[in-house]
């Protein structure tokens, strides 16, 4: 069992305080540095629009400035972490508003991003095709709907017209009609959800989410250096649902970051853009930050720091 070294770590410290972006720089402080949340609401609130979505590049690969429910699906993952904040709360409270406002309801959910993303960088991916109406990545309905029906559900408090729980008893039943799976984001965007709600509903979905992790997670080292769903991706800081993953492959995993992080001192995306090439090399570097960070938090949270 391989843990960070004080002085892997201290090198970390410092990269993390002077190369990643405020966002993730606040995160780290918070976990490892004792500082409190101001400075993560500070850099949220940077991202947050005046119609309480968020936008401006907060999701590194698509730098698209007006709000859009993916980039509001990150911004309510992090002040989740604040919920307990008053301040973090009134945000929380405007992008409800915002999803509120951006409901298709025939859909039962949202598109991941509007058509204006094709008027700024962004990662092939995110382009926002005519011909079906829509980005790839909207073919996988729950990424984001799934997880943002959760944070509703969450804070259903602040909703106004929205019918909670007939949108968490869609999502529900449009994961349990799947026996296959293709989308690991749809199934973290899932595992999100399961842990915002109650354990009336988290327990309906349980078993489809042990299989569909089964069926996505890539347990093979050797390929982690690629773009796949290595084990810990499934894995919430703040849960104790492993989803059926073996130990022995939680613990291979947290040794391949212990040894990527002494090898090069920070984690480097395994994906590019092919295009855009000047903007990409500066959301290379946001991922970077990013991709360090979750790496620690997923050491800390192993005991591994």
């Amino acid at each position: 069992m391989k843990k960070l070294s004080k002085t892997l770590f201290d090198g970390l410290n410092r990269y993390m305080n002077e190369e990643a972006r405020p966002l993730e720089r606040s995160i780290f402080n918070y976990y490892f540095n004792d500082s409190n949340d101001d400075d993560i609401l500070d850099s949220l609130e940077t991202y947050q629009n005046s119609d309480g979505g968020f936008g401006r590049g907060i999701e590194p690969d698509f730098k698209l400035v007006h709000s859009s429910p993916m980039a509001t699906s990150i911004g309510l993952r992090y002040l989740n972490i604040l919920a307990n904040s008053a301040r973090a709360q009134t945000m929380i409270a405007r992008a409800v508003k915002y999803l509120e406002t951006t409901f298709d309801i025939n859909r039962h959910g949202w598109y991941s991003v509007p058509c204006n993303v094709n008027q700024y960088p962004h990662a092939p991916w995110w382009e926002f095709k005519d011909d079906i109406n829509m980005t790839v990545i909207d073919y996988s309905w729950g990424n984001p709907s799934a997880e943002l029906i959760g944070y509703l559900y969450k804070y259903k408090k602040y909703l106004n017209n929205l019918d909670i729980y007939s949108l968490i008893n869609y999502s529900i039943n449009k994961l349990n009609e799947h026996k296959e799976f293709n989308s690991e984001h749809e199934i973290f965007c899932y595992i999100r959800m399961y842990s915002t709600i109650e354990k009336e509903f988290a327990i309906q979905i349980e078993n489809t989410l042990k299989l569909a992790v089964s069926q996505l997670v890539n347990t093979k080292e050797s390929e982690w250096i690629n773009y796949v769903p290595t084990p810990l991706k499934f894995i919430e800081f703040n849960s104790e649902n492993y989803f059926g993953i073996e130990e022995k492959f939680i613990n291979e995993n947290l040794d391949y970051l212990v040894n990527k992080l002494e090898e090069y001192g920070k984690i480097f995306p395994t994906w590019q853009w092919g295009r855009y090439l000047k903007e990409w090399e500066v959301s290379k570097v946001e991922w970077t930050g990013i991709l360090t960070l979750e790496a620690l938090l997923s050491l800390l949270k192993f005991n591994r720091v």
